[in-house]
């Protein structure tokens, strides 16, 4: 793999990392409680798939896209 794609993986899991962080805090949760609820219901994929436009979106408009997508699976907080 070269250095470029390393690059923009590390950023993709930086920015994830950020969100899973950040939607534990707007829902009181554990990190934990927050990476397994975004994995069950598509949080983390819609991040990983969306990467280059919603890095750059309003993490707050991130963070209700991310619990209106999971609600759409059957996530209820």
């Amino acid at each position: 793999m070269n250095s470029k794609k390393l690059e923009k993986a590390a950023d993709v899991i930086d920015y994830i990392a950020f969100m899973i962080n950040d939607f534990a805090e707007k829902h009181n949760l554990s990190m934990r409680q927050s990476f397994d609820y975004l994995y069950k219901y598509g949080g983390l994929a819609f991040l990983d798939r969306h990467y280059a436009v919603e890095h750059v979106e309003n993490p707050l408009i991130t963070l209700d896209s991310l619990q209106r997508i999971c609600e759409r699976e059957g996530g209820n907080l």
